[in-house]
């Protein structure tokens, strides 16, 4: 009995279904029936590119089983399945040498490797493939350059969330879930958050199989692509040829508070409502979290991680209810409205690091013109990209600022209903603190005047920005 191994390889499946593995299969089986061999194993690697440095686990999973001697030979449709780098070929000789396994058959022929015009041969053939590979590699590149200096999309067999497979007709559906994602975003909600409330209103991904994750959701918010930029090599080529979902302003405050976030590192999720806004009236320095048992205080704390003095502490309910009652109350002034208004409207100062920004980018993307162009080398472009790159950044940080508003853009224009806003099901505790956040620097807690049971509201200070 000749123990055969199988072996099956697609680079692309971009169906998913698998069809091309299952012709090769196909043949693969009735060649070994003809022959009176007997399939002890299969292995198949979906998706992987012989030619690229990835690895391909069924193929290594492969070499090993032959090297301990499991199979008698080897079956695959095509040599180009097997390998298409001299690298790959050398240690399935070896393998097969160890194990002395000198049978490799294909659909189109077969090699003996006991046989030096047969190993010669496969060597041969490698030495091809991989020229190939190189050659169509090179010319992939260059097509891709031209379509990104042009602002055409990446040509791709899977369909990108927001658009049609064109990859340049929005889906209408689509795109008000994605603007509604970053308005939430930009109003404070979490990830987490919004990432619940796609789960539980059954909104799925492009697929349309998979639930949203937050890794998923992060991406797709952060993409150059819903406002209609054209990414290239993970940087911002220019303007796409395909429709804005969300306006370049917009993307430029997400990324700003994703930056934000990531260095900050802050993934436990949010349970106090106030956190980073209440101070010691005593030594000035910010309260934190001291929950007593099952209460939740903030509490002034000392120590080489806080400084604090140690005398200030406040129930956390009461504290919260007197601010959110103090919020509502400023926000439905009608003086307090006009001046959040204006908040909404960039001003001069906003418009000036707006136009900065849109030259820099201009000249990002005039690099980009000159080195697609040959033009720039590569090194003469790195390093002017890297001169630009930190100012670009400075930027965007600095108009970041400006979306204090935003928290604030659902609570305007609305008197007498702001209370049933604030208790809406969409209003997540990030939310709630971010709409604070904008109308509420600190509130600096005194020393209580008595002990007792209820709260001296008259030792709780708020300073308002607005």
């Amino acid at each position: 009995m000749i123990r055969t191994a199988v072996y099956l390889r697609i680079s692309q499946d971009r169906a998913g279904d698998g069809t091309s593995i299952d012709r090769q299969r196909q043949d693969c089986l009735a060649l070994a029936s003809s022959r009176g061999w007997t399939v002890a194993g299969e292995f198949v690697d979906r998706d992987v590119s012989a030619y690229s440095a990835k690895p391909r686990p069924q193929f290594e999973a492969m070499v090993s089983a032959i090297e301990a001697g499991e199979f008698d030979a080897l079956l695959a449709y095509h040599p180009d399945r097997l390998m298409r780098r001299p690298i790959d070929l050398e240690r399935l000789v070896h393998a097969c040498t160890v194990a002395d396994t000198r049978r490799i058959a294909t659909v189109v022929g077969d090699t003996n490797l006991g046989d030096g015009d047969g190993l010669a041969m496969l060597r041969m053939l490698a030495l091809f493939s991989a020229h190939q590979s190189d050659t169509a590699a090179r010319r992939i590149r260059r097509k891709n350059d031209e379509r990104a200096a042009a602002g055409l999309p990446h040509v791709s067999g899977e369909r990108a969330y927001g658009y049609e497979l064109d990859r340049m007709t929005v889906v209408e559906s689509e795109a008000a879930v994605i603007r509604e994602a970053a308005r939430r975003f930009l109003a404070g909600e979490s990830l987490v958050s919004i990432a619940g409330w796609l789960q539980a209103d059954g909104v799925r991904t492009a697929t349309g199989m998979n639930e949203w994750r937050t890794p998923t959701l992060r991406n797709l918010l952060k993409s150059p692509r819903i406002a209609g930029l054209r990414e290239h090599r993970g940087e911002v080529v220019g303007d796409a040829a395909w429709p804005a979902i969300i306006t370049r302003a917009e993307h430029e405050q997400i990324a700003a508070r994703l930056a934000e976030s990531a260095a900050t590192n802050r993934r436990s999720p949010r349970r106090y409502l106030l956190s980073g806004r209440v101070f010691c009236g005593l030594c000035g320095t910010k309260m934190y979290s001291s929950p007593d048992g099952g209460r939740r205080r903030y509490g002034c704390r000392k120590g080489p991680d806080f400084g604090g003095c140690a005398k200030i502490f406040i129930n956390a309910e009461p504290l919260e209810a007197f601010i959110v009652r103090a919020v509502l109350t400023r926000l439905d002034a009608p003086e307090t409205r006009a001046a959040i208004q204006q908040t909404l409207v960039p001003d001069s100062e906003h418009a000036t690091l707006a136009d900065e920004l849109a030259t820099l980018q201009a000249q990002q993307d005039e690099l980009v013109e000159m080195w697609t162009t040959r033009k720039l080398t590569s090194r003469e472009w790195t390093k002017a990209r890297d001169g630009l790159e930190p100012r670009v950044e400075s930027v965007r940080r600095r108009l970041a600022r400006f979306s204090t508003g935003t928290g604030l853009a659902d609570f305007t224009g609305r008197p007498g209903s702001l209370q049933d806003a604030w208790e809406a099901p969409d209003m997540t505790l990030q939310r709630q603190a971010a709409v604070i956040g904008a109308i509420l620097s600190r509130v600096v807690i005194h020393p209580a005047k008595a002990r007792g049971r209820q709260v001296d509201l008259s030792r709780i200070e708020p300073h308002w920005i607005v």
